[in-house]
């Protein structure tokens, strides 16, 4: 996952880390000699991220990828969820 973070100069920091090792909001942490307080992350959802319905059109894949099949615009059709797992493995993908 991304968090965000607030340098000194109030400059937004973007790290990815774990929900695990992500510090609870206010708290503050030294990286690469940078005091960061952790804030509060602004992310947009994007709402077709919900995929427990297929088929479904990919904006995330690659187009025209092969193992699937494609709208016009060369876009992945994924079919199922077994389906989007062999693709994740055949091309080394890793969903965030």
């Amino acid at each position: 996952m991304i968090y965000e973070f607030c340098d000194e100069s109030g400059n937004v920091v973007e790290i990815a880390m774990s929900m695990r090792e992500a510090p609870p909001i206010g708290s503050i942490i030294n990286l690469d000699g940078r005091q960061l307080t952790r804030i509060v992350s602004d992310v947009q959802v994007d709402a077709g991220a919900n995929r427990s319905q297929y088929p479904y059109v990919s904006n995330a894949l690659p187009r025209n990828l092969e193992g699937c099949g494609t709208t016009r615009d060369g876009k992945p059709i994924v079919m199922s969820k077994r389906h989007e797992r062999n693709i994740m493995a055949q091309h080394g993908f890793e969903k965030d």
